[in-house]
C-alpha cells in the first residue's frame, strides 16, 4: 500500500498522492480536508435467531483524492438533492390527494397516483444530480471510488461498499 497511510486516530486510509481522481483536469492542488473518504465494509459476526438479529461489521474509510473544485461539485449535487427532496415530499402527498379529491379517483387511484408522484420526484433527484455532474465533467463519488485501486483490492477481498443490515 505505497499509495495511502493508515491514520489510527481517525481509522482510515489517506492518501499519498495528490491527483484527482474525480475530474479529467487531474489537478494537484488537494487538501486532506478535501478528499473523499469512501466507506467499506467487512461482516464480522452475523447472528439471525428467531426474535433477534444483529450484525457486526468492520468499517474502514478509504480517501480518493479529490481537488476542491470537485469537492464544491459533489456539495452542490448533495444540497440540490436535498432541495429536491424538501420540495417533492410535500408534492408527493398534495398532488394525488388532490386530484384524488377533485375527480374521486377512490383508493387505488390515490396508491397509483401516490407512486407515480413519488417515482417522478425520485427520477428528478438523480437527473438532477446527473446533470450537475455532467455540467461540470466530474465522476461521482461512488464512481470515482470504484474506479480506485485500493478500493478494488478491498472488494476482491471480501468486503463490501453496501452497510451491513441486520
Amino acid at each position: 500500500m505505497d499509495t495511502h497511510t493508515f491514520n489510527e486516530s481517525q481509522k482510515r486510509f489517506e492518501p499519498l498522492y495528490k491527483k484527482c481522481s474525480f475530474c479529467k483536469t487531474g489537478s494537484n492542488k488537494s487538501k486532506m480536508e478535501d478528499n473523499c473518504f469512501y466507506s467499506v465494509y467487512n461482516v464480522q459476526d452475523r447472528t439471525n435467531l428467531v426474535v433477534f438479529r444483529n450484525v457486526k461489521f468492520k468499517e474502514i474509510k478509504i480517501g480518493i483524492p479529490r481537488c476542491e473544485n470537485c469537492r464544491k461539485v459533489h456539495s452542490k449535487a448533495k444540497i440540490a438533492n436535498y432541495l429536491t427532496l424538501f420540495i417533492g415530499i410535500p408534492l408527493v402527498f398534495i398532488i394525488p390527494i388532490y386530484f384524488s379529491a377533485l375527480y374521486d379517483l377512490g383508493t387505488i387511484g390515490l396508491v397509483l397516483l401516490l407512486g407515480s408522484t413519488f417515482g417522478l420526484v425520485y427520477l428528478a433527484m438523480i437527473g438532477i444530480e446527473k446533470a450537475i455532474f455532467n455540467s461540470y465533467d466530474v465522476k461521482s463519488e461512488k464512481d470515482g471510488a470504484v474506479l480506485e485501486p485500493l478500493v478494488q483490492n478491498f472488494l476482491r477481498s471480501g468486503w463490501s461498499t453496501d452497510r451491513p443490515r441486520a
